[in-house]
């Protein structure tokens, strides 16, 4: 039976590794995944004494918070981005509504002040080219914050790795000054 891990190596329909794949500034489950068992880590290490490691169920407390903080934060982004483009929608749609209305009036003639009818129009216009705009930029900016959260992750592993090989080389050490003390 294949392990969640060998799941890791799929590709979607764009030849994109599926791991790899992020929407916006929202980091990947694989991610949010590798950020709890950091924190987990770091509440284990924290919570050792000479006595011996934390307790189970106290271990267990953590976890469960840990996990329902990165469900309500992954179900607050949704509704976030939710009410994002239901705003940038409605905008777009009422500008596109008003150009349509205001440019029937100005093509049946209707209109005693076609500087009024103008001015409308280019209102009309100029707020879905913003909200058009703004729904591009949060792309792009998400990209950029994708690009600094990977950089970030890369060397807290980086630093993970290095904390593990001090712990190795100090277990080490320890081990030869306790037979060289008993010779």
């Amino acid at each position: 039976m294949k392990s969640r891990d060998d799941e890791s190596v799929k590709y979607n329909s764009t030849g994109v590794g599926v791991d790899n794949y992020c929407s916006g500034t929202k980091p990947t489950p694989k991610q949010r995944g590798q950020l709890i068992v950091k924190r987990l880590e770091n509440f284990i290490r924290e919570g050792r004494s000479d006595k011996g490691g934390i307790s189970f169920k106290h271990w267990q407390e953590m976890a469960v918070h840990e996990f329902t903080n990165a469900i309500l934060d992954v179900e607050q982004e949704k509704k976030t981005d939710n009410q994002f483009l239901t705003r940038i929608i409605v905008i777009g749609a009422v500008a596109i509504i008003t150009m349509g209305f205001w440019g029937a009036i100005a093509a049946a003639k209707v209109s005693y002040d076609r500087q009024m009818v103008a001015f409308i129009l280019m209102g009309a216009g100029s707020l879905l080219i913003l909200s058009i705009g703004l729904w591009g930029l949060r792309y792009l900016v998400g990209h950029l914050f994708l690009g600094r959260r990977q950089e970030r992750l890369k060397r807290v592993a980086k630093f993970d790795q290095q904390l593990a090989q001090l712990d190795i080389d100090l277990r080490e050490r320890i081990k030869r000054l306790e037979t060289s003390n008993f010779d």
